[in-house]
This record gives structure tokens, C-alpha cells and sequence, in this order.
């Protein structure tokens, strides 16, 4: 692009220096036909005014091409950074919709252990019962035993 820009700014430059060379060819005046009406005036002056033209034509062109592809780009930029906030929203949003569930799980997990507890100590306790009565029902039998041999002995020694 710089090259191009260059080539075209040496090109006018040799164009003003062929200019003022021959600006006396430029001006000298000629009939000049019009198709429908014939004026005199210097053709050389008429070109170069037409080349100018052109070349201001050229020049408004571009610039309003690189105006629109700035706009254009800024649009996008804009568009980019709407749906990187969208986005980051909306990954925000599953964060935090993952924290609610894992929080709600946690929950859910604390209160099953909770009622594990429970249901332990429960149990616990039964079995604690259970032996209890089973050392009772156990002591009672060897004190009956211990009973029944007391007195097998005590008729032994009559």
C-alpha cells in the first residue's frame, strides 16, 4: 500500500514538472469542438483541469472507502465485545448455577449422613440392649447353674 502510495505522489509530481515545462504548449489556444458548438480556448489547461478532477474525484473515493471500512470495523468491534459480554454472562450464569447444584448436593449428602447417624446410633443402642439382656439372660443362667450345682453338692454331703 505505501508503494502504491508513493508511485502515485511520483506520478503527480512528473505530471506538475511536465506541466510547467510545457505551460506555454498548455495555454496556447485551439479550437475545440463541443459536438454541437465549436469554443477557442487552450486545451492543454482543459486536460490538466479534467486530470485534476479526476484525480480529487479519486482521491474523495478513497477516502470515503477507508471511512466506511473504519466504520465498518468499529461496528464489529462493537458487535465482538457484545457477545464476549454476552458470553462472559452467560458463563457467569452456569458458575453459578453450578455452585447452586454442587451447594445442593452437598445438602442433600449431609442430611443422608444425618440420617446414617441416626440410623447408627439406633442400631447402636439396640445392640447394646440386645447384649445387655443377652449378659443378664447369660448371668442368670450361670446362677441358676451355680444354684443347681450348690445344691447337688449339699445333698452329696448330707
Amino acid at each position: 500500500m505505501r508503494f502504491l502510495g508513493a508511485a502515485i505522489l511520483v506520478a503527480l509530481f512528473l505530471l506538475a514538472v511536465f506541466t510547467l515545462a510545457n505551460w506555454s504548449l498548455l495555454t496556447a489556444p485551439t479550437l475545440l469542438s463541443f459536438v454541437a458548438f465549436q469554443v477557442e480556448g487552450p486545451l492543454g489547461v482543459i486536460m490538466l483541469g479534467v486530470t485534476l478532477v479526476l484525480v480529487a474525484l479519486f482521491v474523495l473515493y478513497a477516502l470515503m472507502l477507508r471511512t466506511s471500512m473504519l466504520m465498518e470495523s468499529r461496528r464489529h468491534t462493537q458487535e465482538l465485545q457484545a457477545q464476549r459480554k454476552l458470553a462472559e454472562h452467560a458463563e457467569a450464569s452456569r458458575l453459578s448455577e453450578l455452585r447452586t447444584q454442587i451447594e445442593r448436593e452437598f445438602a442433600q449428602l449431609r442430611a443422608a449422613i444425618g440420617a446414617t447417624d441416626v440410623r447408627m446410633d439406633k442400631m447402636e443402642q439396640s445392640m447394646k440392649q440386645s447384649l445387655d439382656e443377652a449378659a443378664n439372660s447369660l448371668a442368670a443362667l450361670v446362677g441358676e447353674m451355680d444354684d443347681k450345682i450348690d445344691r447337688a453338692l449339699a445333698r452329696t454331703d448330707r
